[in-house]
C-alpha cells in the first residue's frame, strides 16, 4: 500500500509538469488511490488520565488524502475488539492488554462526512476517569488501553495509519505545590528597607479552573529544620514580613508567583527563614511540595581590607610563580592570584590555618571564600571559623562546607566581636593541598 501511494504522488508531479498531457488522471491512478483516509496521530500513545472530577477528552485527527483529495469521502470510528487486540499487539509484545470497556469513553462522532473542500477533522474522544480506575483496578495484572481505528465501506484507508492504540500508563490525581522546596539563600545587606522575594507554586496539569490557594507559616519548622541540618536558622519576626494569605490561580494558568515583602530596617546580620505552607486548596490536593523554606541572609557590610594583614601556617612561597602561593594573595583583589599549602620541599598535613587582623575591632557576621579560579584545582572543602580579640584565645563561631565554584562563596557566623578571624580548613578536595583566592569579611562596627 505504502509504494502504491508515493507511486501515485510521483504522477501527480509529472502530471504537474505536462499541462497538454492527452491522458486522464484515472488513467494513471487507479481510483482507489483518489482519496485515501488515514490518522493524522496514528500509532501506540502512553496516556495519563487526571482524576479532575470531569471527563479526559483526547483528540484523533482524521485527514483526507490521495490524489485527488477534493472528492468527497465518508469514514467511521470504532474500538478494536478484545479478540484483535490480542492477536495483534498482546501476543506479538508479551503484554496483556485490557480493553476498556464502553461505560469508560464515549465519541463526539463516530461517522465523519468529508466535503470536497475539507480537508481534515477532528473528533473529541471523553473517557471517564472513574470507571477507568475501576477497571484498572479489577485487573492489576493487565494493561489498558483504548485501541481506536478508523475504516468505510465507500473510500481507502491507510492500513499504516489506521490506529492509534492508547495505553492507559496511569490515573494521577492533580495536585499543587511549589515549583521547588530547595533552599536557596535571598542575600540582602544590612540596613535595606523593604524587598520582595517572589515564590513560585502551581499545578502539574493544564489548569481548566480558577483554583483559592490558601498560605500559612508553619511556626514549628524552623526548629525541626536546624535540628534535623545542624543549622542556626532564626524564624523571621512576624512584623518584617507580609503576604496575600490567598492567590488565586486562575483557570488556563499553571504557574503563579506568590509574593513576600519583607521589611528590613531592624532585621540583624543573620541568617533567617521563613517556612511558607501551602495548606489547602479550593480544587484537588496539596502535594508534598507544600513547604518552601524561604532562606533570608542579612549580610553585614563589606569590611575594607586596604590595612589588613595576614599569615598562614603553610604557604608555598616559590614554587607557584611571582604573586602567587603566599598568603598575601588573599586579600590583593585579584581573583587569578592566589594561596596555596607548601607543597615544595614536603607538605604540611591538614588542617591549614590562615589568621587575619583586621585592625580594629568588629562585629564578624559573615566570612566570604572564594575558590582558586582553575577548572580542577578547588582545594578547600570544609573547615571552621575562629574570632579572636586578642589572638590568643579563640571562638569557635562556625563550619563551613565549600562548592567548587568560581563565585565568592558567603557563610554565616555566629555574629562575634574581635579583631582576629581564623580560617581553618580541615578537609580537601585533593589530598593535603589547600588554595584560595581571596577572602572577605562581613560585619558591622
Amino acid at each position: 500500500m505504502k509504494t502504491k501511494l508515493i507511486l501515485a504522488a510521483g504522477t501527480l508531479i509529472i502530471l504537474g509538469a505536462c499541462n497538454e498531457s492527452k491522458y486522464e488522471l484515472e488513467n494513471l491512478v487507479p481510483e482507489q488511490y483518489h482519496k485515501v483516509m488515514y490518522i493524522n496521530n496514528s500509532g501506540t500513545k502512553d496516556l495519563t488520565l487526571y482524576n479532575t472530577g470531569e471527563d479526559n477528552t483526547y483528540n484523533l485527527s482524521i485527514y483526507k488524502g490521495g490524489s485527488e483529495p477534493g472528492l468527497t469521502a465518508n469514514v467511521n470510528i470504532g474500538v478494536l475488539p478484545q479478540e484483535t487486540v490480542d492477536s495483534e499487539y498482546s501476543l506479538p509484545e508479551g503484554i496483556n492488554y485490557k480493553v476498556i470497556s464502553p461505560e469508560c469513553y464515549s465519541f463526539e462522532t463516530t461517522q465523519l462526512s468529508f466535503a470536497s473542500e475539507e480537508r481534515f477533522k477532528n473528533v473529541t474522544v471523553s473517557i471517564n476517569v472513574p470507571n477507568v480506575e475501576k477497571i484498572m483496578a479489577n485487573n492489576p495484572e493487565a494493561t489498558c488501553v483504548l485501541p481506536l481505528y478508523i475504516y468505510s465501506e465507500t473510500d481507502s484507508i491507510n492500513v499504516n495509519k489506521d490506529e492509534v492504540f492508547l495505553k492507559i500508563t496511569q490515573v494521577l490525581t492533580p495536585t499543587l505545590g511549589f515549583t521547588t522546596t530547595d533552599l536557596t539563600y535571598k542575600p540582602y545587606t544590612i540596613g535595606f528597607t523593604t524587598e520582595t522575594a517572589e515564590i513560585d507554586f502551581g499545578l502539574d496539569t493544564d489548569n481548566k479552573w480558577d483554583i483559592d490557594c490558601l498560605f500559612e507559616v508553619d511556626a514549628n519548622y524552623v526548629d525541626e529544620y536546624n535540628a534535623k541540618n545542624g543549622t542556626s536558622f532564626v524564624a523571621l519576626p512576624d512584623d518584617c514580613y507580609s503576604f496575600e494569605k490567598s492567590v488565586t490561580l486562575a483557570s488556563g494558568v499553571t504557574t503563579e508567583k506568590m509574593v513576600v515583602t519583607i521589611n528590613g530596617s531592624s532585621l540583624q546580620p543573620i541568617d533567617y527563614m521563613l517556612p511558607v505552607r501551602l495548606k489547602e486548596a479550593s480544587l484537588f490536593e496539596v502535594s508534598e511540595k507544600a513547604l518552601y523554606p524561604l532562606a533570608i541572609r542579612i549580610v553585614g557590610k563589606e569590611f575594607d581590607r586596604s590595612s589588613w594583614s595576614i599569615t598562614a601556617n603553610t604557604e608555598e612561597k616559590s614554587g607557584e610563580g611571582v604573586g602567587n602561593g603566599v598568603a598575601t594573595s588573599l586579600l590583593d583583589g585579584n581573583i587569578n592570584t592566589f594561596w596555596h599549602s607548601q607543597w615544595q620541599g614536603g607538605s604540611i598535613n591538614l588542617p591549614h590555618e590562615l589568621v587575619v587582623d583586621v585592625k580594629e575591632v568588629v562585629t564578624f557576621s559573615h566570612i566570604g571564600l572564594t575558590e582558586r579560579q582553575h577548572a580542577q584545582y578547588k582545594d578547600v572543602k570544609a573547615g571552621e571559623f575562629f574570632v579572636s580579640s586578642d589572638k590568643q584565645t579563640w571562638t569557635s563561631v562556625g563550619k563551613f562546607k565549600a562548592e567548587q565554584v568560581y563565585e565568592n562563596q558567603i557563610f554565616p557566623i555566629t555574629p562575634t566581636k574581635g579583631r582576629y578571624f581564623k580560617i581553618q580548613i580541615t578537609e580537601s578536595n585533593r589530598e593535603q593541598n589547600s588554595s584560595l583566592a581571596e577572602i572577605y569579611a562581613y560585619g558591622i562596627k
